[in-house]
């Protein structure tokens, strides 16, 4: 195959594959999405505990309408608190609450057990490889966040 055969492949490829992981993910978890599952652990991970909508857009990568639909899922579900900014009347913040993460801590296992899976067939120098082309792939979207908090 030629290098552009192969960039056309590896494109498809991450597409369906997300969709893939996305159906794969939904029906390992209860209550929640994939995707909403991974918003509250991007939360979790950012260094403001109380971040407003647009700054979670942003460290997620998406837009501010994407997070705030999500969000709104969320705040039903009672996984997260919604609130007014002190400091901008404009602005609405975000706390997760403690059912997020007793969710975390009961599924945690759970999780683990699916990635072990997941992975079970790549070898370790082929995780290193992997891992190398995301970080470059992330470095051309121009999302440096996952770096910075390895």
């Amino acid at each position: 195959m030629d290098r552009t055969t192969i960039e056309e492949y590896i494109f498809g490829s991450i597409l369906l594959l997300s969709n893939k992981m996305q159906i794969w993910g939904d029906k390992i978890l209860s209550d929640l999405t994939l995707k909403q599952w991974f918003l509250l652990v991007l939360i979790s991970k950012m260094e403001n505990k109380n971040p407003t909508i647009k700054e979670i857009a942003e460290f997620s990568g998406t837009t501010r309408q994407n997070v705030k639909k999500m969000l709104e899922q969320l705040h039903k579900k009672k996984y997260i608190k919604i609130q007014s900014s002190k400091t901008d009347s404009r602005a609405l913040n975000v706390s997760l609450l403690k059912k997020t993460f007793d969710y975390f801590k009961e599924n945690e296992k759970k999780g683990t057990e699916a990635a072990n899976q997941m992975f079970s067939e790549i070898t370790d120098e082929e995780m290193s490889v992997t891992k190398q082309t995301f970080d470059k792939l992330h470095i051309f979207f121009g999302n440096h966040i996952l770096e910075e908090h390895k």
